[in-house]
């Protein structure tokens, strides 16, 4: 199994609109493909909040996990019809993207 972690800086005041977006869009269009295992749409907690705990600074505040039983299943995803549409979505809702990749070992 693969995980992709991909972060967003979203303005406080499209977050509503990003998460309506990953619930009614991009979720539905990844469940319809080979290989898909699950996802998760995180949010930060609010900065009170992750000072209070001690928790690592990032200009990031939503985290997407996507995981797939393969890298050549979620490379699909990536090259289909319906990321196409519902990508430029979470892109233009966010100031900043970045993501990572990793083989689940445990």
């Amino acid at each position: 199994m693969i995980l992709l972690q991909i972060y967003f800086a979203v303005a406080d005041e499209q977050a509503s609109a990003f998460e309506a977006m990953f619930a009614d869009a991009y979720a539905p269009a990844m469940e319809k493909q080979p290989g898909y295992l699950g996802f998760t749409l995180l949010r930060l907690f609010p900065a009170p909040v992750a000072q209070e705990i001690g928790g690592a600074e990032t200009p990031f505040n939503y985290q997407m996990e996507l995981r797939f039983d393969t890298e050549a299943n979620r490379r699909l995803w990536a090259a289909s019809d319906e990321h196409a549409v519902v990508w430029p979505m979470a892109q233009e809702m966010s100031s900043a993207v970045a993501w990572r990749g990793y083989d689940v070992v445990g």
